[in-house]
């Protein structure tokens, strides 16, 4: 007979099947939340039915008794749990949680409130500043230099505003990727490294500053305008960007504010502003206001330049035909006949940029000068700069004077303190000697001089870098002597023919025009002007260029 041991395996089997059941309708209450049901119900039922099934597979009883222990100790910890909660108490924590979470959305609400009050605030100055701006417009459309004015004007307004001790606006320039000063008032510490051989002098280094250019990386006015961030510098001697030219306490510098000039296309100036060392730093309103004020400008600068546009168009289909047909009579029609000397040039002008000239000026029997001049400015403004300076140097160059007096010379007499008009020039002068076959040169501004070497077959720039003429008055020039042999070669030319653009938007480079030289050394002066100029019309194409080209070359026979 049979034991009823034999038949536990039955309710084992019919209990494990009844736990399932029960987890299925545990999770229906759940999924159709019909009632609360605890975790530890699932748990519970879990252990008991993996236990039934485990002791049914081995035939080992014990493994269902333990699941039943473990899940009565899992109901009685429950139990006890129950049994002393406080239903209030947790309530109250509820409640105290949620009023938590209120209160941290209302400040959050309240930040959020402040913020648009702080951003109605700043575009509401934005808009005085701008309608300031376009009201004062109006006024620099009649004057003669309406965009200097104008930017004279927002610098003084910017000063003003943020107490500043100098201002230095700077616009770039599309063609030379070069930032330009445009206007300068006030004490403005250069935060860039001066030229070692500038003298420590206010004037000297204030000149140095209204005439500088920065290209656009390498330098902090570059640095700023390239990444389009405007800076805040409350301390410079801590900041690597900012070199301190001292000991003099002119160049000592202070707090600077730099803000970029931004259009849709990008930057297209700067505006810097600095603070003395021995006064409080600029502050973070001040550096805002900087920056509303840089905004508004450029806001304000598109119609300008629109009408600065129109008005120059018209301007120069003006003047610009009576400035080249005068322009054209300054130039030799028929050049001089030397002996054991050959001469070729070319002049390309542009309508209505008039900026360029060459001479040859008889002065003795044994000394000829030369000269290569370009002209900064425009239509008559250029012309009658042009006149001054081709006047100066023909009485000039009868004297007895070197090259670099007689630069001096014409240097002071267009450095007029009461002209209205840009006087700023590039010249190469070359007094020859032909009995001693010796060349005196000066140069002044960006027109190279060039020689090419029989004897080795090189070619090397000879000029030497100065100022323009112009600038100031006690501006010295050099003189460069050399001793010429037969073959050898000089020529001069204007930035315009070095920085002709071909269709690529490539300059013609000072390197090309050399090796034009050096590939037709053997031919004369004429032919080897004429072969730059091939060279020159093939480089460039069809591409509009923008500035007079100009070449003078020499050739000892």
């Amino acid at each position: 007979m049979a034991s009823i041991d034999s038949f536990i395996n039955y309710p084992l089997l019919i209990s494990s099947g009844l736990g399932l059941l029960i987890l299925i309708f545990l999770l229906i209450i759940k999924i159709r939340n019909t009632a609360k049901v605890s975790f530890i119900y699932f748990v519970v039922t879990l252990i008991a039915v993996c236990g039934a099934l485990y002791s049914y597979t081995t035939e080992q009883q014990i493994y269902f008794v333990f699941a039943i222990l473990v899940s009565a100790s899992l109901i009685l910890l429950y139990s006890i749990i129950k049994a002393f909660d406080n239903p209030k108490k947790r309530e109250e924590k509820k409640a105290a949680k949620k009023a938590a979470e209120l209160a941290a959305s209302m400040n959050q609400d309240t930040i959020t409130k402040a913020q648009l009050e702080e951003i109605e605030a700043k575009h509401n100055k934005l808009l005085a500043i701008n309608k300031d701006l376009i009201s004062k417009l109006s006024s620099f459309f009649s004057s003669d230099n309406s965009m200097e004015n104008f930017l004279d004007y927002c610098n003084e307004l910017v000063t003003e505003k943020v107490a500043a001790d100098g201002c230095v606006i700077l616009i770039a320039d599309d063609y030379d990727n070069t930032l330009a000063v445009k206007s300068f008032k006030g004490s403005f510490p250069p935060p860039y490294k001066l030229p070692e051989d500038l003298p420590h002098k206010p004037i000297r280094v204030e000149t140095n500053l209204r005439f500088a250019q920065f290209q656009l990386k390498g330098n902090i006015f570059g640095d700023v305008f390239t990444e389009g961030e405007s800076s805040l510098i409350t301390d410079s001697t801590k900041d690597p960007r900012v070199f301190q030219n001292g000991p003099e306490d002119f160049l000592k510098c202070g707090s600077y504010i730099f803000a970029p000039i931004k259009q849709q296309e990008g930057s297209i100036g700067i505006v810097a502003l600095s603070r003395n060392p021995d006064k409080a730093p600029f502050g973070k309103d001040d550096f805002d206001v900087a920056i509303s004020i840089a905004d508004a400008i450029s806001t304000t600068m598109k119609p300008l330049y629109s009408f600065l546009d129109y008005a120059e168009h018209t301007e120069l289909n003006k003047g610009g035909s009576i400035a080249s047909k005068y322009q054209k009579d300054m130039i030799p029609a028929k050049l001089p006949v030397f002996p054991n000397l050959s001469i070729g040039c070319f002049s390309n002008n542009m309508e209505g940029v008039c900026g360029d000239y060459y001479d040859i000026l008889v002065s003795r029997k044994d000394k000829v000068s030369f000269v290569m001049a370009d002209v900064a400015g425009k239509g008559m403004n250029s012309l009658i700069v042009m006149i001054m300076i081709r006047a100066i140097l023909r009485l000039a160059v009868n004297t007895n004077q070197t090259a670099s007096t007689i630069m001096s010379w014409a240097n002071r007499g267009i450095c007029s303190e009461g002209t209205k008009i840009d006087h700023f020039a590039s010249v190469a002068l070359i007094n020859y000697n032909a009995s001693t076959k010796e060349a005196e040169i000066s140069t002044c501004g960006n027109n190279p001089v060039l020689l090419y070497s029989a004897a080795d077959k090189t070619v090397k720039q000879i000029s030497v870098a100065s100022e323009p003429m112009g600038v100031t008055k006690d501006t010295v020039y050099q003189d460069t002597k050399i001793t010429l042999n037969s073959g050898d070669i000089i020529a001069s030319c204007t930035d315009g023919l070095l920085e002709s653009l071909n269709e690529n938007g490539v300059q013609y480079s000072i390197e090309s025009l050399k090796k034009v030289i050096v590939k037709n050394s053997g031919a004369n002066a004429k032919d080897i002007s004429n072969k730059v100029k091939d060279d020159l019309k093939k480089y460039c194409g069809t591409a509009q260029q923008y500035d007079d080209q100009s070449l003078l070359v020499i050739k000892i026979q």
